[in-house]
């Protein structure tokens, strides 16, 4: 792995040191160029980032905590590589949370955030990039929950984001057929949000995540 062109694509370097090696490790191994059991070697990373051993250990240290590494006891450290029952549970905790905060957040809707919601989708139904439609797509979720106000739920959906979607980024959004249904999914939501149906908006967000199960890839253990 380049980690100098990896570094390259996060940006230039702001903030601390250390958090600037977690950005450009998170980043790889989120976009899927650092993949599922790669090692990764402090003495590389080091070199290559030019930043000396310590930020390293505490970058991946916290990676380890969001659980994307892995480290191993005189063995250094490696991606964590998901099982297809890691992501099928990862599923079904996001949908049941985002259900509760949804339930909390939808009759709290302005008309602006439903304006932007629905500019959202027709940005979706533009959008011809891989990680643009992600980022759409989490943005939707983000919009339609944030008036729960509830940044222990939003932590936990973060955390699941940034694990599961690497596994599912080419299923979810490089099958037009799958993307069509997903922007249709997201409209019926909204549909429902403006028809003040606050528990309709909330059980089609849980089935909507649901969904994503059945697009788990077929190699995982």
């Amino acid at each position: 792995m380049d980690y100098r062109e990896l570094a390259e694509s996060v940006g230039p370097r702001t903030g601390a040191t250390q958090e600037w090696v977690l950005r450009v490790l998170r980043e790889g191994i989120i976009s899927g160029k650092l993949k599922g059991g790669t090692q990764l070697k402090q003495d590389e990373v080091s070199a290559a980032l030019t930043v000396s051993h310590i930020p390293v250990r505490e970058a991946l240290r916290q990676l380890e905590a969001q659980g994307l590494v892995t480290i191993h006891p005189n063995r250094g450290s490696t991606v964590t590589q998901l099982s297809r029952s890691n992501l099928e549970d990862m599923m079904e905790i996001r949908a049941s949370i985002s259900y509760y905060i949804a339930r909390r957040a939808i009759p709290l809707l302005t008309a602006e955030d439903l304006d932007e919601l629905q500019t959202v989708i027709e940005e979706q139904k533009a959008a011809s990039d891989l990680f643009e439609e992600e980022r759409l797509n989490y943005k939707f979720h983000e919009v339609l929950t944030r008036r729960a106000k509830n940044k222990v739920a939003d932590k936990f959906i973060e955390l699941i984001h940034w694990n599961a979607d690497r596994y599912l980024r080419d299923a979810l959004y490089s099958d037009p057929n799958r993307r069509g249904q997903s922007i249709s999914e997201h409209q019926a939501i909204l549909d429902a949000c403006r028809e003040g149906d606050a528990e309709k908006a909330s059980g089609l967000l849980h089935d909507h995540i649901l969904e994503a199960r059945a697009y788990i890839p077929e190699d995982l253990d």
